[in-house]
């Protein structure tokens, strides 16, 4: 049976990209959805935007969730890919904390030459680089690299592959600390990714990658992490079994508290030199024992993200009967993912608030709520609600905006049920 089913600029997947099983579960399906980073300009209102659909399975063999219709990535990482992670305070200060974590567990390997996968704006790299790590960034987003290479970070623009790390193993060498983070579920031929990274990594060198938690996405509601660019959702069972197939090993593994929880898993060659810690089949069974290996916990998602959608619509219903003023605060992708499949735009929101110049005057994809700086809130006077569409930075943000709480002013926090603070 062939893998795929092509159609246009998507394709359906029939198999696993991890086992190749044809035994697979629909569970979700949150409708045709707009690319959750495609912002419309305002001469392109009128236009009709591409829409696919976003469907959501799980392999009965091995276990990965993923997205069936695979867009081409062309489209989703080009030349107009609105996430700058710089743009976000939180995330700068999770980086940064990171970076730190690797010159302190790996000093060596450090000052050796480090690879960031997806590198992004050099986020990651920038400290590494001031705490004297020798750096490398490749990203494909060609509006996005310049950034980082603007602040002296070295830099490719290109997708990674088997291919491309050979490349940049005939130009560098091999890489002591290869770095990969959310990005794993955005690729599709995930094999052919770890392949690439076994081939630069030098054989005592690490893998230190994080991707989202399916199952803080299962048990929290966080249906609105699925968008185009996620091809998979990745608890540590099917992890285990993609990082093993290619020689490799997971040595150990931590929950980090980014995208609504994440693993920050560390790997390396199937004969290095680390012993693989407890902590990584305890996670396993832990998985286990919420029955991850059979379809119940994964039915009630659907039923549960449509609770969510009503208590939301109720909410704001209430709050406009009341002639309230609501502003959406952060247009991240995931928060296109909500209003879409919510049916929210400016019949709820008078428009939203981000930090992320690329976004500022453009529309939200399929629900053309305009996106202003934040400083439009000093134009305006503040809301009387916020809708908290960054929810996965809820503390940080209800800390930052403490002085606008205490002047009567309330978010509306949608996940993982909609509530108001």
């Amino acid at each position: 049976m062939s893998n795929n089913k092509t159609s246009g600029s998507a394709k359906r997947r029939t198999t696993c990209r991890i086992c190749g099983g044809s035994r697979l579960f629909q569970f979700l399906s949150l409708g045709d959805t707009p690319l959750a980073d495609a912002f419309v300009e305002k001469e392109n209102l009128d236009k009709p935007e591409a829409k696919y659909p976003l469907d959501v399975e799980v392999c009965e063999d091995c276990g990965l969730v993923m997205l069936v219709n695979i867009v081409d990535p062309e489209l989703l990482f080009g030349d107009n890919y609105a996430f700058y992670t710089s743009g976000s305070p939180q995330a700068v200060a999770h980086f940064r904390r990171y970076a730190h974590s690797i010159i302190e567990r790996f000093p060596e390997l450090a000052k050796k030459l480090t690879i960031d996968i997806a590198a992004n704006d050099g986020v990651l790299l920038r400290p590494l680089k001031e705490f004297g790590a020798k750096v490398l960034g490749i990203d494909p987003a060609k509006n996005v690299t310049p950034v980082a290479s603007a602040a002296g970070i070295p830099m490719i623009t290109d997708f990674f592959t088997e291919i491309t790390a050979k490349k940049i193993e005939e130009e560098n060498g091999k890489a002591s600390l290869v770095l990969a983070n959310n990005v794993l579920a955005h690729v599709d031929d995930v094999h052919d990714f770890v392949r690439g990274v076994k081939l630069i990594l030098d054989p005592h060198g690490v893998f230190i990658f994080e991707v989202q938690y399916f199952v803080k996405l299962l048990t929290n509601n966080q249906f609105d992490n699925v968008y185009h660019e996620h091809h998979s959702f990745y608890a540590l069972r099917p992890l285990k079994k993609l990082i093993e197939s290619e020689g490799m090993k997971i040595f150990d593994v931590e929950e980090v508290n980014t995208q609504g929880g994440s693993l920050r898993v560390f790997a390396e060659h199937a004969d290095g030199p680390h012993f693989v810690k407890p902590t990584v089949q305890e996670m396993i069974q832990s998985e286990l024992g919420l029955k991850l290996d059979t379809r119940e916990p994964y039915k009630s998602l659907s039923s549960r993200a449509q609770h969510v959608k009503e208590e939301l619509i109720k909410i704001l219903d209430d709050l406009k009967k009341q002639g309230k003023k609501i502003v959406g605060y952060g247009a991240p992708a995931k928060g296109n993912t909500l209003l879409n499949f919510c049916g929210i735009s400016t019949q709820y929101l008078d428009y939203i608030i981000d930090k992320t110049y690329f976004k500022h005057g453009k529309f939200t994809p399929g629900t053309h709520i305009p996106v202003f700086p934040i400083e439009k809130i000093q134009e305006d006077g503040p809301p009387d609600y916020y809708l908290l569409l960054v929810w996965n930075y809820a503390a940080g943000i209800l800390n930052q905006e403490e002085e606008f709480i205490k002047k009567g002013g309330h978010f509306i926090i949608p996940i993982p049920a909609p509530h108001i603070i």
